[in-house]
């Protein structure tokens, strides 16, 4: 199927008007791209409608579902990232990144709007179409009232009484958006630094292997659990794996589709510089974030499917072990009207957690990998110091069930921690960074 075909499709779509100059454009194919597919390769316009109302309206039922989200981020970008979790078409031929999944919505809400605008147009209504109005309203609705000083709660859980607004007002756009996915929400509703809930029911360390969504669930309890109105620092809720979309959209089908749990460093960046810029009581000194990337090909990944004769996806999730490390950027001084920034990279391995360090055979790719982030790290921030390394003064170890010493994923997430629980152990002078351990770049 080539983007011809998908415009035919799009055209045959009832109680739509698609604007004729947008439909040439190559905007437009770029926003479609992901709905071209080897299975639809000689589908005929009529079969690629059905196949976009399908998917479409799926997208527009999760608007619809999570219209508090909507409403309590006033329709910000951030909402895109909770799409992006909780929309998944099998049938794309790539992941949507969180811009495309803008501006296809509301390339389908300009459509249903230029449709109800015509005079001309038949009134009818759909299955499509009928979501579609109903996520408008929502738009509609936040366009014409004003922000409130407090912000709404989102919609608890069924039988869960609501007792204040969950999550607290303090916490960012992405951060609700991330708090507002489905199993998270259903898992950490009422949590707050005031109500910690049962300490039998806190999330154990993630480790090497934990799906992302466990270990989601873990950064918000933690981010839950330990952030105040006047802390100082914040905590990005999603486990960073990937330098780039590109990439987050090339393992999409080897993961089973569960890179899009994943966040790029390029999106920690952006939170991070909109946490630099409060000021007041929210304002932030540092900002941290779990990395848990891993060191292999797609290719790899394809080969040891084959020679075990197993699913891509079930390969991936046994094999490809993550690699733990954590980010802390700081404010360190002003100069001038801006900050200077310094960045501790917690990694743990030799000499200090021998067991934790990433094998010879993919330490190369971690270097490599690290160079490319202190790059990325650079465009977006003036870095005059960086630390690398570390270590604790103390150290838990993992529960007995697991058999094993801590790996890098494990020490990583008690790292952020005992940050999270006593933010004056985060490191600033080059004394503090050598008595934990950190070596300078």
């Amino acid at each position: 199927m080539d983007h011809k075909v998908l415009r035919k499709g799009l055209g045959l779509i009832h109680g739509l008007t698609f604007d004729p100059i947008s439909e040439s454009s190559k905007d437009l194919d770029g926003i479609l791209s992901p709905f071209i597919t080897a299975g639809l390769s000689n589908a005929t316009p009529d079969e690629v409608c059905e196949a976009i109302i399908h998917q479409i309206g799926m997208l527009f039922l999760v608007c619809v579902k999570n219209k508090d989200v909507y409403i309590r981020v006033r329709g910000d970008k951030s909402f895109c990232y909770l799409l992006l979790s909780e929309w998944n078409p099998a049938t794309l031929a790539t992941l949507f990144t969180p811009e495309l999944l803008g501006k296809l919505l509301y390339l389908f809400v300009g459509a249903r709007r230029r449709y109800l605008s015509d005079q001309d147009s038949i009134e009818e209504s759909t299955n499509l179409t009928t979501v579609i109005d109903a996520f408008i309203t929502t738009i509609d609705h936040v366009a014409s009232t004003v922000q409130k000083r407090h912000p709404p709660s989102l919609k608890p859980p069924k039988d869960f009484k609501v007792t204040r607004p969950w999550p607290p007002d303090y916490f960012s756009k992405f951060d609700v958006a991330i708090l507002g996915e489905t199993t998270t929400r259903r898992a950490l509703f009422g949590i707050d630094h005031k109500h910690k809930g049962d300490e039998e029911d806190a999330p154990l360390y993630p480790h090497d292997q934990s799906p992302p969504l466990y270990v989601r669930k873990y950064l918000c309890w933690l981010s839950l659990t330990e952030t105040k109105p006047d802390s100082k620092g914040a905590l990005f809720l999603a486990p960073i794996a990937f330098i780039s979309d590109q990439q987050r959209q090339e393992w999409y089908n080897p993961t089973g589709h569960k890179s899009r749990f994943y966040a790029t460093v390029t999106e920690f960046l952006d939170y991070a510089r909109v946490e630099f810029e409060k000021t007041g009581t929210g304002a932030r000194h540092h900002v941290i974030g779990l990395l848990t990337p891993w060191f292999f090909d797609v290719e790899e990944v394809m080969s040891e499917a084959a020679r075990r004769d197993e699913a891509i996806p079930t390969v991936w999730e046994k094999t490809c072990f993550r690699a733990g490390m954590v980010l802390c950027l700081s404010k360190f001084v002003r100069s001038g009207f801006t900050w200077v920034y310094q960045l501790a990279m917690f990694r743990p391995g030799l000499p200090y957690y021998q067991n934790a360090a990433e094998p010879q055979s993919r330490r190369k790719k971690q270097d490599v990998w690290i160079r490319e982030l202190r790059k990325e790290i650079n465009e977006y921030f003036y870095v005059e110091k960086g630390w690398i390394g570390g270590k604790f003064q103390s150290h838990d170890g993992p529960p007995s069930s697991r058999k094993v010493s801590a790996d890098s994923v494990e020490l990583s997430n008690e790292f952020i921690t005992k940050i999270m629980e006593n933010p004056s152990l985060v490191p600033i002078t080059r004394a503090e960074h050598v008595n934990m351990g950190f070596e300078e770049v």
